[in-house]
């Protein structure tokens, strides 16, 4: 299956450094089988991009392939204006993968899976200085589960998890977010509580590049929409040009978990004042 961008691609363009993705004729898939190709794009710092397509379009492989999660087959992919094969600072990168809860055979606080985003930034004995509680503090703030900090990760509800997973992505202070169906699985409320979650993030001037099926939650943030089908890129372009933005709202998503409501009505109507995550238009501290 192959892919085309709205921008052609007559081999005499190049890799922009100015851009935090940048992919020329790209494509990616598993073993030596591509799922999606010749993809031409930048994405740059502030965007907010939604990666829309049904289930099986190619759109995970795309943004996997980013994270050096499936195989790059062919094409140019540069990250931060470096080849993908030879980038390495992958906390540049954070990435919130597709999950419907967190695991509940692992007993950990909010706080300590929060923690988890510390890693890359500690020595190799991986001890949390003042430094590292302050950011992890922080993240939860921005996702309004500071007051949840010390409690068992398995008692949350399912949007409330999925807001754990952005925390922890924060917690990192990446250059760009990485979403994979942040709303998949949570219901219509809980979804709400999401959209406000990442509209602040939004406001702050984070990149997001976001993995979904459907608009409607995501609608108010979104600055740009890629849209994938059957592997070839059939849209791109801004979000009022696309023919689904006028959509009515739908019902709940597939795979909705069962929860009428998802308890996320203690998001804080009045956020924590900017803190070190507001520094730069990502969260990376250079």
């Amino acid at each position: 299956m192959t892919a085309t961008s709205n921008s052609p691609d007559d081999g005499s363009q190049t890799i922009s450094s100015q851009a935090i993705v940048s992919m020329r004729s790209a494509s990616f898939g598993y073993a030596d089988r591509a799922v999606i190709s010749n993809v031409t794009m930048d994405i740059h710092a502030g965007e907010v991009v939604a990666v829309l397509g049904p289930n099986g379009s190619g759109k995970s492989t795309l943004v996997k392939g980013l994270l050096g999660l499936n195989n790059h087959l062919g094409g140019q992919v540069a990250l931060f204006g470096t080849p993908i094969d030879r980038f390495h600072d992958h906390a540049r990168l954070g990435y919130v993968p597709q999950r419907h809860t967190l695991s509940a055979s692992v007993r950990a606080t909010v706080a300590e899976v929060v923690a988890i985003g510390r890693l890359p930034h500690q020595s190799w004995l991986g001890r949390a200085n003042q430094e590292d509680r302050r950011i992890i503090a922080e993240s939860l703030a921005v996702v309004g589960l500071d007051d949840r900090a010390a409690v068992d990760v398995s008692t949350l509800s399912g949007g409330q998890q999925r807001r754990v997973l952005i925390a922890r992505a924060l917690a990192a202070q990446p250059d760009v977010l990485i979403m994979d169906e942040p709303t998949a699985g949570i219901d219509l409320a809980s979804q709400e509580i999401l959209s406000q979650v990442l509209a602040r993030l939004a406001a702050r001037g984070a990149t997001m590049l976001i993995v979904t099926h459907e608009l409607q939650a995501l609608s108010r943030v979104l600055t740009r929409i890629i849209q994938i089908n059957q592997g070839r890129v059939t849209f791109d372009g801004l979000p009022a040009s696309h023919e689904l933005s006028q959509a009515p709202p739908g019902p709940a998503l597939d795979g909705h978990d069962g929860h009428h409501h998802d308890g996320d009505d203690d998001l804080p109507r009045t956020w924590p004042a900017a803190g070190p995550l507001d520094r730069l238009p990502g969260f990376h501290d250079a």
